[in-house]
């Protein structure tokens, strides 16, 4: 009988409803990251909830990171590369065993992977996905929350090289989607203004070949206007991919992104 989906437990725990289950895959495919770091950034289960419904459907234990010290040797048997990726933190090595906070322990091929690399048993606990991003920025100094002011600078420098990185395009859609979702308020199309001392073309008057020097200064600022906007519009493009690729790589969700900006 295959193993029941982290979304199908929740269900079946009665945590979640199936319309949230649907909202949370969309989400999710929409952002990527986890199943369940989406359900919990949508508030549609607690961290505290979805941890407990998935230790009883799984019969798995917990741990609180947050109020336990790791020793050093411990994290050194998992690269932060790892520990990332899978959300998990190793935080315990007793005799042949190796305890690791994961949240996602049903996933046997990464059992397996940490198995091969560390060559002990593991055993896997639950943790909430937010208390592993603290831990990963605490122990490993990785995540949005572990990043020092000059890392982030240097993010934003090159934006044409990450714009690149992007995997695959970004929706105007699902932009405009995730904008109303969180209640802000798109500014309103910009109106290109006629020259003040143009001529109407529909109106049967011709220009004159002399203009005054006032039209060639009012000109020259309409064009730099033009140039303003222009760069304008290309740095809030390049600002939106970031924001999207941030997002899809786990380095922050969309909550603390717009709670820094706003």
């Amino acid at each position: 009988m295959p193993r029941k989906k982290l979304g199908e437990m929740l269900v079946d725990a009665g945590v979640l409803s199936e319309q949230g289950l649907r909202a949370g895959l969309a989400e999710q495919r929409r952002w990527g990251g986890t199943l369940g770091r989406t359900l919990v950034d949508m508030k549609l289960v607690s961290e505290p909830d979805l941890v407990r419904a998935l230790s009883q459907q799984l019969s798995l234990p917990t741990i609180d990171l947050d109020r336990i010290e790791i020793e050093p040797r411990v994290l050194d048997l998992v690269p932060g590369e790892l520990a990332e990726e899978h959300s998990l933190v190793p935080f315990a090595q007793p005799m042949k065993f190796l305890d690791v906070a994961m949240t996602e322990p049903t996933n046997l091929g990464l059992l397996d992977e940490l198995r091969i690399r560390t060559q002990l048993n593991i055993r896997p606990y639950l943790a909430g996905p937010k208390m592993i991003e603290r831990a990963l920025a605490k122990h490993y100094r990785r995540g949005f929350t572990g990043l020092r002011r000059g890392e982030v600078e240097v993010m934003f420098d090159g934006p044409d090289v990450l714009a690149d990185d992007i995997t695959g395009p970004i929706d105007p859609m699902d932009i405009q989607a995730a904008r109303r979702r969180e209640g802000i308020v798109s500014p309103p199309p910009r109106v290109r203004k006629q020259p003040i001392d143009a001529p109407d073309p529909g109106s049967g008057v011709i220009a004159l070949g002399d203009h005054h020097p006032r039209d060639a200064e009012i000109d020259a600022l309409q064009r730099r206007i033009s140039t303003l906007e222009a760069l304008v519009e290309r740095d809030e493009e390049v600002l939106r991919k970031l924001l999207a690729l941030l997002v899809e790589k786990g380095v922050a969700t969309r909550d603390e992104i717009l709670e820094r900006i706003r």
